[in-house]
């Protein structure tokens, strides 16, 4: 799931929200296109605008009854904002409504030129019209949006939840059909007309304080260029020190959490470890591997088996934290197999049981595998030139 930018006003939308306004609005910079608040006051010019605007929502909202959108266009209870491209083109608009007395306006339309509606022309004309009304002391809009236009208004701020006092709006728009009722409050402080430039600087200043507030930005040239092992002779600790390192002091790193660190991570490893022991135990072909292989009864095997080892004994190097590693224990939990297997024939009942018990703990040695190195164990890994 994609992360959301969530505006003052309500806004949920993708970063995508600043470069769709911004792309539009560099044409409006440029004259290429511009605003027009339009309404039926008889001028010829006027009137051509209203009747494109009105085929653009007819082809735009095709379930729209052609018959309600001319009223509607034309009344002149309703006025229009347009947007005209090359000052003679209209490529769409808003058909509104405004109440004064109650400080709200209904958009009753709202559509762009099918080719065009990934240019942000939408996200533009939304907020030019927010502009406008803000300055006309409207305090809120509603609109009542088809489950195709939902996700757009989210996006300009529009909610499902009506804050406005019901008795402020209700008897003056009606309901419609299959058209669900959302509301946008129209905050008096925010400049819509420059929004996108206003979240860009927001950002920026985040971006400035970060940087105070971090070393995030700041390169160090590392370890000096030397031969060197990862790994002393006890092979528990690195040869380098983590605080002559550039950089790792400065960036609040202690050794008391890194211990902290490690023994969460030791826990961890060591619960991990003992689950698969439990979970042998607990198998029925577990039997002949729970107790070291009594030479009275097996005289000869400490001779065929030279490096033995039993899930008891496992436990024991687990509790005594001998296990430096994940690779060490599960190579000691496999010799178990390797062993039976070595010393035994196939057709015996204890080749058989390390063969039932390997399969069954096999997912669960996998899955060891897979988690991170406990820490402060580095790898065999020997550099011996720097070029």
């Amino acid at each position: 799931m994609s992360q959301q930018f969530v505006g003052i006003n309500g806004e949920q939308t993708g970063l995508g929200f600043t470069n769709r306004d911004q792309g539009a609005k560099v044409e409006e910079d440029q004259g290429l296109i511009d605003f027009k608040i339009i309404t039926n006051n008889g001028n010829h010019e006027r009137m051509k605008m209203l009747i494109d605007l009105k085929n653009i929502f007819a082809r735009q909202l095709p379930k729209m009854p052609k018959e309600y959108i001319v009223r509607l266009v034309f009344d002149r209870n309703h006025e229009s904002m347009c947007i005209v491209k090359d000052d003679t083109k209209v490529i769409g608009g808003i058909c509104y409504r405004k109440y004064p007395t109650q400080r709200f306006a209904e958009i009753a339309f709202l559509a762009i030129t099918a080719n065009l509606q990934v240019k942000g022309y939408g996200t533009r004309l939304m907020n030019k019209f927010k502009e406008h009304i803000q300055k006309q002391d409207v305090e809120y809009l509603l609109t009542y949006a088809d489950n195709y236009a939902i996700g757009y208004f989210r996006k300009q701020g529009f909610y499902q939840e009506i804050k406005m006092n019901p008795d402020r709006w209700k008897g003056f728009i009606k309901d419609y059909d299959g058209g669900t009722l959302m509301e946008c409050y129209v905050h008096p402080s925010i400049d819509y007309g420059n929004i996108s430039d206003l979240i860009r600087e927001q950002k920026q200043l985040m971006i400035d304080m970060i940087k105070k507030l971090t070393l995030n930005d700041r390169v160090y040239p590392g370890i000096e260029k030397q031969n060197y092992k990862m790994e002393t002779s006890n092979g528990d600790r690195p040869a380098v020190k983590p605080e002559s390192v550039q950089g790792i002091m400065e960036s609040g790193w202690t050794i008391e959490d890194y211990n902290e660190l490690k023994k969460q991570k030791e826990k961890t490893f060591m619960i991990s470890c003992q689950q698969i022991i439990d979970t042998m135990k607990k198998h029925k072909s577990a039997w002949p591997f729970l107790e070291p292989v009594n030479k009275d009864d097996v005289p000869d095997y400490y001779d065929v088996i030279t490096d033995p080892i039993d899930i008891k004994t496992i436990e024991k190097k687990l509790q005594n934290n001998q296990y430096t590693s994940k690779d060490l224990f599960i190579k000691d939990v496999k010799r178990i197999f390797i062993n039976c297997r070595n010393y035994n024939q196939p057709d015996t009942i204890y080749y058989k049981c390390a063969n039932e018990l390997e399969r069954t703990i096999d997912d669960y040695l996998k899955k060891l595998k897979d988690e991170s190195q406990i820490p402060g164990v580095s790898k065999k890994i020997k550099k011996t030139n720097n070029k």
